[in-house]
């Protein structure tokens, strides 16, 4: 059985390659707008209940995404070892389990009720517009997971504000900031606590490693860059608010 799972999850299955902005990313990224408009219009005017439980499977979906790909890591690798790579360090992945915290603790985490669905979107959002790093093959299980997981989280966020759940607020903004700098300082700890002579990691992109950049300015151009995906998201939905109340207007006219 064990060489049946190493064939299933191995990343070198062969066929067309994966890699960012290519024809095969433009088509993934593609099916997740189309996917997320869909299911943001659809249910849109469907009864609270409904939209509720369509949240609240987006959730589970997430949470079992990322949890579940932790017992295929000893057969993606071919030993029996975990990817420490994929510990919710990243913004993405500790998204997962904000967002189930969010739905399963409604009433203890009205605080955060924003900001969780809105920093996941902006991280999920900039992995799916360059999903530098995932490589390997089209078909393969790193690819279809890792691309199924940030566009679900993705579609989730967007429909969080559609569905009236979430009502973005720039007053309450700071919520976002406070929660990107409490990342960047535990994603900073991870890093030096987990390196080793052999590996470093880099989560949060914290350590200016992976784009070249100067260890000490890297924690600060994160923070600024995260807002400013945070803020863009907030003008694109009052953006989107002002024309539907327009219209809304003009057919009562």
């Amino acid at each position: 059985m064990r060489d049946l799972l190493l064939k299933i999850f191995n990343n070198d299955i062969g066929g067309p390659e994966f890699n960012a902005l290519t024809i095969w990313h433009i088509l993934f990224f593609l099916i997740m707008a189309g996917a997320t408009i869909f299911m943001a219009l659809f249910f849109s005017k469907k009864e609270e209940k409904t939209k509720k439980l369509v949240l609240d499977i987006y959730a589970i979906v997430i949470i079992g995404l990322y949890l579940s790909d932790f017992l295929v890591h000893p057969f993606m690798t071919g030993e029996n070892a975990l990817i420490v790579d994929k510990l919710p360090y990243h913004i993405c992945t500790v998204s997962a389990i904000l967002i189930a915290i969010t739905r399963i603790f409604p009433n203890h985490t009205k605080h955060i009720q924003t900001a969780v669905p809105v920093l996941g979107l902006a991280g999920a959002l900039m992995y799916m517009t360059y999903p530098n790093g995932v490589g390997g093959y089209v078909f393969s299980y790193k690819v279809l997971q890792t691309m199924l997981y940030h566009s679900c989280v993705i579609t989730y966020g967007v429909c969080t504000m559609a569905y009236g759940f979430v009502k973005p607020d720039f007053k309450k903004i700071y919520v976002e900031a406070i929660m990107i700098a409490a990342l960047v300082l535990i994603s900073l700890g991870a890093n030096s606590a987990y390196a080793t002579e052999d590996h470093h990691y880099d989560w949060f992109f914290t350590t200016g490693s992976s784009f070249g950049m100067n260890k000490y300015a890297m924690p600060f151009i994160i923070f600024a860059i995260f807002m400013a995906m945070c803020a863009s998201i907030y003008l694109i939905y009052f953006g989107i608010k002002i024309l539907i109340e327009k219209k809304k207007n003009k057919k009562q006219e």
